[in-house]
């Protein structure tokens, strides 16, 4: 059959383009540095309000990137798909994080999933701090179970390793990544009227979560501190009251004037080891030193003490942290001061039955001797013969001279 080809003009008529896109792949992203724009129902800290286990269900900062495929596998065995937000600190340096429910409805939609992934560049680590936490659990307020938790993994390697699972009313210590990246798990399978929970800030940190002190390069936990800057502050182990990192060593380095001590209180104390605290406990230990090098007069500390005190001998001081890769510790807070000693100068006069004696004292700045100086006069009346005399003052030989 012969078909007759025809060239039809048509004007004033639109073409539609629909493009079908599979909805595992799709994304989206903040025009916090010049992308798309957000969606109307996402603000600079506002959220997407979940509707479904398919949708992110908590209020974010502008810059994570979100993908809502309910289709990314958990990493708690067994379990279904979960939403996954994305922080990346190319993106975005500190905010928070906190299922939308938590505050309005107080209900978590049927088999929630949703992970919380944070990327940091180099050096930089994650630091969480808990500022609302609610998941109460049907085991008791100590025990987990499958649901309600917030799980918290380290990569190592490339790879996730669940280091806590966190439940209950009581309010979590601040959590540090051990590298670059962290990522959170939240989980629940079931309705509860109960209100619960979570509320995190985040941040992108290179200072190990110690707030003060001169750090000179920000790959290495050293930090310095000066007593022209301050005579008096805190240090503290990294990620305090937190658990320290692991397979780390933290030095921190005290300088102080001519005639300073440094004078150093812990007022918390518990660094995970047994006494001696050496490498056949496989101990985490502190160092106290005098020197930048290893000083015999102290040992090493570890386990939990309720009150230590340090003093240097001299101007500088060194206090080393060092951890290994078994078990955590909460670490340690301390109080240090610059104290000087002042030089003091004395004179007395004392009058003996030969003439006056004028002595003048010095102490040392520390631990040292006494220094005298004796000034000695002799009445010009006196008679000199030639012999051995002996000046003494209370009983106390001074000086034997011969009289010429």
């Amino acid at each position: 059959m012969e078909h007759t080809h025809q060239l039809v003009k048509v004007t004033n008529f639109m073409l539609h383009l629909i493009l079908l896109l599979p909805l595992q792949h799709t994304t989206s992203t903040s025009d916090s540095e010049g992308g798309n724009p957000l969606p109307n129902n996402i603000g600079a800290i506002g959220g997407l309000v979940g509707k479904s286990s398919s949708d992110y269900t908590g209020p974010i900062t502008a810059g994570a990137t979100i993908t809502s495929s309910g289709r990314e596998r958990s990493h708690l065995k067994g379990t279904g798909g979960c939403n996954r937000v994305v922080f990346s600190s190319s993106r975005i340096r500190n905010g928070s994080i906190a299922p939308s429910h938590s505050k309005h409805s107080g209900l978590f939609p049927s088999s929630l999933c949703q992970l919380y992934e944070f990327v940091g560049d180099g050096a930089e680590r994650v630091q969480i701090i808990f500022s609302e936490f609610r998941l109460p659990s049907t085991f008791g307020p100590t025990e987990c179970g499958d649901t309600d938790i917030l799980m918290v993994y380290y990569i190592v390697n490339g790879r996730e390793e669940l280091v806590e699972t966190l439940c209950g009313d009581t309010l979590p210590k601040p959590i540090l990544s051990d590298g670059s990246r962290l990522l959170l798990e939240l989980r629940s399978s079931y309705n509860n009227t109960e209100n619960k929970g979570f509320t995190g800030d985040f941040f992108f940190l290179t200072n190990f979560g110690i707030p003060n002190g001169f750090q000179p390069n920000q790959s290495e936990c050293t930090f310095h501190y000066f007593r022209n800057v301050t005579s008096q502050g805190w240090i503290q182990s990294p990620n305090f009251p937190g658990a320290y990192p692991r397979n780390i060593i933290c030095n921190y380095l005290f300088h102080g004037g001519p005639n300073d001590f440094v004078h150093v209180r812990f007022t918390y104390f518990d660094i995970e080891g047994i006494r001696p605290c050496d490498e056949d406990t496989a101990s985490d230990y502190v160092e106290f030193s005098n020197f930048v090098t290893r000083d015999r007069k102290y040992a090493m500390y570890c386990g939990s003490w309720r009150e230590l005190v340090v003093r240097s001998d001299g101007r500088f001081f060194r206090i080393t942290m060092v951890s290994n890769d078994r078990l955590d510790g909460t670490g340690f807070r301390a109080l240090y001061t610059f104290e000087t000693v002042p030089v003091e100068t004395t004179e007395r006069t004392e009058v003996a039955s030969m003439g006056k004696v004028t002595t003048t004292s010095a102490a040392s700045r520390l631990h040292g001797s006494l220094s005298l100086m004796a000034l000695i006069t002799v009445p010009s009346s006196l008679a000199i013969t030639n012999e051995i005399g002996i000046i003494s003052i209370i009983g106390i030989v001074l000086i034997k001279f011969c009289l010429d």
